[in-house]
């Protein structure tokens, strides 16, 4: 499996004394990996998001040590507001709240103990997930004056330079996602239903910003894909984590730099979710 394939850039698996000097300590680059825990069509499993966003990390951290930075990726959270598939068993959402709080907590925790430099990265495109993203980096800003990096491919920076699908807006448990899959674990994907899967033409972005719509089966996914995952290859899904991952090391080296703009919100984010949503 390509998931575990680099260990030693789990910061779980550090040992606390090899973390003690606090000057090193605000040297670390810490990646968070962001997915959900959802139905991703009869093909994928409930991880793929988490699996994903888990798999872009490692390869970060491995491009990042190369370039001398000390990197670890955080245990990933598989947990979000995951309404749209809440029809299809096995889906678990939780509320913005518990969600915002969730990721501002961790952060604000590791801030609290010498660790400033922290890049997210998310693969679970829910609308009110991606604000409940910024909200938290907000008030991680607001607690504390640290800066938290988001590498939020949904921005047009990022999803201009992804594959056509992506752009399209089919992108949950289609060709894109799918590819993905294939290339971290291909044991994660049940390739006979994958094989048999007809192409369902459906623009998420429409749905959800046009008709206003919330659940995938009033989108016309009445099995909780869309798009084309019979045409999904892992050579497009290698294609994709390098580019990806290129992304994450474009925003960490901002970070770095201190040239985080957190005002500038990708289509999935720009509205601030309200309070009770």
């Amino acid at each position: 499996m390509a998931i575990f394939k680099s260990p030693r850039y789990m910061f779980a698996n550090v040992n606390w004394k090899d973390l003690a000097d606090v000057e090193e300590r605000q040297k670390v680059v810490l990646l968070l990996p962001i997915g959900s825990t959802e139905a991703h069509g009869p093909h994928a499993p409930l991880s793929t998001d988490a699996t994903i966003s888990l798999e872009v990390c490692l390869m970060s951290a491995e491009k990042l040590a190369r370039r001398n930075h000390r990197a670890f990726v955080l245990p990933p959270l598989s947990y979000a507001v995951t309404e749209c598939a809440s029809q299809f068993p096995g889906t678990i959402s939780i509320s913005p709240e518990v969600d915002t709080r969730l990721i501002s907590d961790i952060c604000l925790s590791l801030v609290g103990g010498g660790f400033k430099k922290i890049c997210v990265f998310n693969s679970h495109f829910e609308p009110v997930h991606v604000q409940c993203i910024y909200e938290a980096i907000d008030r991680v800003k607001e607690a504390s004056g640290v800066d938290i990096a988001f590498t939020d491919i949904t921005r047009k920076k990022y999803s201009s330079r992804l594959v056509d699908v992506f752009q399209m807006g089919e992108s949950h448990a289609d060709r894109y996602e799918t590819s993905l899959l294939m290339a971290i674990d291909p044991s994660l994907i049940n390739e006979e239903r994958r094989r048999a899967l007809p192409r369902l033409p459906v623009n998420l972005v429409e749905k959800l910003f046009k008709q206003g719509l919330s659940k995938f089966k009033e989108f016309g996914m009445p099995e909780a894909y869309c798009g084309d995952p019979a045409s999904a290859t892992a050579e497009e899904g290698e294609m994709i984590l390098e580019r990806l991952s290129g992304f994450v090391i474009d925003d960490v080296e901002g970070l770095i730099l201190k040239r985080v703009t957190q005002t500038q919100r990708g289509l999935y984010g720009r509205q601030k979710r309200e309070e009770g949503q």
